[in-house]
């Protein structure tokens, strides 16, 4: 036989083999195609319905990735630093054995145990006023002040969240109501290490100085160790950063993938990527269209509202408006009368800008649509069924607003569902535009044969 044939022969043998590793076409877009073995990975995934029903949204799906590679957005920076984390992510699923990992990270703990063991460990909740080392009299006059203000509120029943949400000067910990993470009580400065020793579960302390400025700490747990449970993803990190050489580590693995060679192994590894890949894509590109080409306005918003309000009838009626918690009725009086002069959608923002200047909170306020059964307040004041218990540090609850029996008044009212009605059109527009551009061939043979290869 001729050399060049055999060469040839050899390259047909090569391209026969990969297509019968990946099956037959079930599609093609723009002449690529789509195989059977791709179409059976995600339809496996999806709810249970036939091939034929689930292949509509497969298509859109592939269209987008098609126009996606095609606008160039899988060369962003942005994009390619993300891929690499969840490649990376999907790649220690193969070459780390996560029962050894967790075999080695329990051994490292207990390894360590010891001296985790030296300190008791406490989980708090503070409310700090920083104040500089040259604060003047005055600045510290002001923070006492404001402290005294918080400490009596919370001994009269105040929740100790919602004043470290609107007090705190800590920034990170203001998020979660003051709450930091697990730490040796010897990690605090000693100020605080002093409080922690005398101070009860549960209980606070009254305003101390440190060198940072005025604190009100509340113990909130204490054990006598970190468990391995509270460990574990520190230890984890300091394996996957090369703290350790880990034995939990599949070197054949990690051979094979830095050659190029792991789909020899495990064939769904090529699927899997892809599915990063085309995930994290289809992500981008959508965000970046609805930023784009079907951004909405608030007048879009509404003249679809408009033209379709009966789409947003109700069964049950509501109420439009709000429910206010406050000191006591003489304050709720000062409230109403102050929130009167404003629009609904501006009440919250009032009500903050009213308080601004109070030491402590002297009211609260939930500004919405409620339907009936969903909040105990609504319930008792507006459709006057059910009971509620006051909430603590308010003795005095009311609500203003109307109740709306047969529909919303206005898109605002049911925003969210108006946009993605709004959006959802926007992108079947957008899904016509794209099957115009690119045609689709669907291999009805093949596709029929999907079912009999063990799928859904």
């Amino acid at each position: 036989m001729p050399r060049y044939l055999l060469g040839v022969l050899l390259l047909l043998l090569v391209s026969v083999s990969e297509m019968q590793a990946q099956g037959d076409v079930v599609l093609y877009i723009e002449g690529k195609p789509v195989y059977r073995s791709e179409f059976e990975y995600y339809y496996r995934k999806a709810p249970k319905q036939t091939p034929e029903a689930y292949l509509p949204a497969f298509i859109n799906y592939k269209l987008k990735v098609r126009y996606a590679m095609d606008s160039g957005l899988d060369t962003v920076s942005a994009f390619r630093r993300q891929l690499s984390f969840y490649e990376g992510r999907l790649v220690k699923s193969y070459v780390v054995d996560a029962g050894m990992e967790e075999q080695e990270a329990r051994f490292i703990y207990e390894r360590n145990k010891q001296r985790l063991q030296t300190n008791d460990w406490v989980r708090i909740a503070h409310i700090s006023k920083y104040l500089p080392q040259n604060a003047t009299p005055v600045a510290e006059q002001a923070a006492q002040a404001v402290m005294d203000s918080i400490y009596s509120a919370l001994r009269s029943g105040a929740d100790f969240s919602l004043l470290a949400r609107r007090y705190s000067d800590d920034a990170d910990s203001r998020q979660v109501g003051g709450l930091l993470p697990w730490m040796p009580v010897n990690k605090n400065m000693q100020e605080w290490v002093n409080k922690l020793t005398v101070l009860e579960k549960n209980k606070i302390s009254v305003p101390f100085y440190s060198p940072l400025g005025l604190h009100i700490v509340k113990w909130v747990e204490r054990k006598p160790f970190a468990s391995y449970h509270d460990k574990k993803e520190e230890i984890q990190a300091y394996m996957e950063h090369g703290g350790v050489c880990s034995s939990s580590v599949r070197k054949d693995v990690l051979a094979l993938y830095r050659s190029g060679a792991l789909a020899g192994k495990y064939p769904d590894w090529a699927l899997r990527l892809q599915e990063v890949h085309d995930g994290l894509l289809v992500s981008y590109l959508t965000r970046k269209y609805q930023e784009t080409e079907y951004a909405c306005s608030e007048a879009d918003l509404e003249h679809y509202f408009k033209q379709h309000k009966s789409d947003y009838a109700w069964d049950l009626p509501r109420y439009k408006g709000a429910v206010i918690h406050c000191r006591n009725k003489k304050m709720a009086s000062v409230i109403k009368k102050y929130l009167k002069k404003k629009l609904m959608e501006e009440w919250k923002s009032a009500l903050e800008k009213l308080m601004m200047h109070t030491a402590v909170p002297q009211a609260s306020i939930e500004v919405g649509v409620f339907i009936i059964g969903k909040n105990q307040y609504v319930d008792k004041l507006v459709f006057k069924c059910g009971s509620f218990e006051q909430v603590p540090g308010f003795s005095y609850t009311f609500v203003m607003g109307k109740k709306l029996k047969k529909g919303p008044e206005s898109y605002l009212d049911v925003k969210e569902s108006v946009i993605r009605d709004y959006q959802a059109i926007h992108e079947d527009s957008w899904m016509k535009e794209l099957k115009r551009k690119y045609k689709v061939e669907i291999n009805q043979e093949v596709l029929k044969t999907v079912n009999n290869n063990g799928s859904n």
